[in-house]
C-alpha cells in the first residue's frame, strides 16, 4: 500500500487509515535513544493495529556518517527491513523466539529509507537491565539455550546478539530481537558459537554489565 512517498509491505488487512497511522508515526522514529545497548533509533508503538499491537522499528546509521546523515542509506535490492522480515518469518516456527513480524517501509529507490513491524512483546526490562537474582539468571539462561541451540543448528548468525538485544518477558522469558545483517548458511557450530561468545563477552565488558551475564552465557553455549 502507497502512502505519501512510504511503501508499506504486510501481511495485515491493513486499512488506508491504518496505514496513515503507520506512516504518521515514522517521523518520531528519528528520535535518539539513550538505553543501555539500546541502537541508534526510537522504536515506536501503536496499538489496535487489524488487532495488533505494533512496534515500528527504524533503521538508522551510526558512526561518523551517522552524525552527517542518520536517516538515508544508498543501495538497491532487499531493504535491511526486507531483509530482517524475512529472516524472522524464517525462524517462525523454530525454537528461536522473536517478536512477530507484521511487515516493513520503504522510502526511496537509491537514496532509501525503512523500517520494521512487529507486534509488540509486552516487557520492562531486557537481560542488560533486569534486575535477576542468581537463581534467576540461571533459570533464565536454562530458558534461552534451545533458543542458542537452534541458531546454530540452523547455521544463523545473529551479528549483534548480546544483553540489550534479549527482552525479558514479564514471565521470566527471552525474545532474541534486532536480526538486522544476520547471516546464515554457518555450518560449523564451534565456530559460530564462539562467534557468538565473543560478541556477548565484548558488549558486557564496554557497557560495564555484571560479569556473571558473560559466564553464564558462555557456560549456556558451552552445554550445547
Amino acid at each position: 500500500m502507497k502512502i505519501g512517498p512510504y511503501t508499506i509491505t504486510s501481511d495485515l488487512p491493513l486499512t488506508r487509515e491504518e496505514a496513515v497511522r503507520i506512516a504518521a508515526a515514522l517521523p518520531a522514529t528519528l528520535e535518539k535513544s539513550e538505553k543501555i545497548l539500546g541502537g541508534r533509533g526510537a522504536v515506536r508503538f501503536l496499538e489496535g493495529v487489524s488487532g495488533k499491537n505494533m512496534a515500528i522499528k527504524p533503521y538508522l546509521r551510526g558512526g561518523a556518517m551517522g552524525r552527517i546523515n542518520r536517516r538515508y542509506y544508498l543501495g538497491t535490492g532487499e531493504t535491511r527491513a526486507a531483509k530482517e522480515y524475512a529472516c524472522l518469518k524464517h525462524l517462525s516456527g523454530t525454537e528461536v523466539i522473536t517478536s512477530l513480524p507484521l511487515g516493513f517501509i520503504e522510502s526511496g529507490c537509491l537514496i532509501r529509507s525503512c523500517w520494521l513491524m512487529m507486534e509488540t512483546v509486552p516487557h520492562t526490562d531486557t537481560l542488560a537491565t533486569a534486575p535477576l537474582s542468581h537463581e534467576e539468571q540461571t533459570a533464565f539462561f536454562t530458558r534461552l539455550a534451545p533458543q542458542m541451540n537452534a541458531l546454530l543448528s540452523l547455521g544463523i548468525h545473529h551479528v549483534d546478539l548480546h544483553p540489550g538485544n534479549i527482552i525479558v518477558t514479564d514471565d521470566g522469558h527471552p525474545v532474541l530481537i534486532d536480526f538486522d545483517k544476520a547471516r546464515d548458511g554457518l555450518t560449523d557450530e564451534k565456530a559460530l558459537s564462539a562467534l557468538y561468545i565473543e560478541r556477548w563477552t565484548r558488549a558486557v565488558k564496554k557497557h560495564h554489565l555484571p560479569e556473571s551475564l558473560s559466564e553464564g552465557f558462555a557456560h549456556m553455549m558451552a552445554s550445547l
